[in-house]
């Protein structure tokens, strides 16, 4: 199965972040959307304060255990 994390980094002036979800998706298209959901919210509430955003969704296989 593969999961899907986003991630996002963020700069104001020379100081950078990253922020990692703690939510995971099993489909892309809704990692990606999460992100620019949460860029739109990032941009509201900063005020112009941040210098860049950017975002990506990391994608991971995990292996699937079977319980006996």
């Amino acid at each position: 199965m593969t999961i899907y994390i986003p991630v996002l980094w963020v700069c104001v002036a020379l100081n950078c972040e990253f922020m990692q979800s703690t939510v995971y998706f099993k489909n892309e298209e809704q990692c990606k959307q999460s992100i620019e959901d949460q860029k739109t919210h990032m941009n509201k509430i900063s005020k112009g304060t941040i210098t860049q955003i950017e975002g990506t969704c990391i994608s991971t296989k995990l292996k699937e255990e079977r319980w006996i």
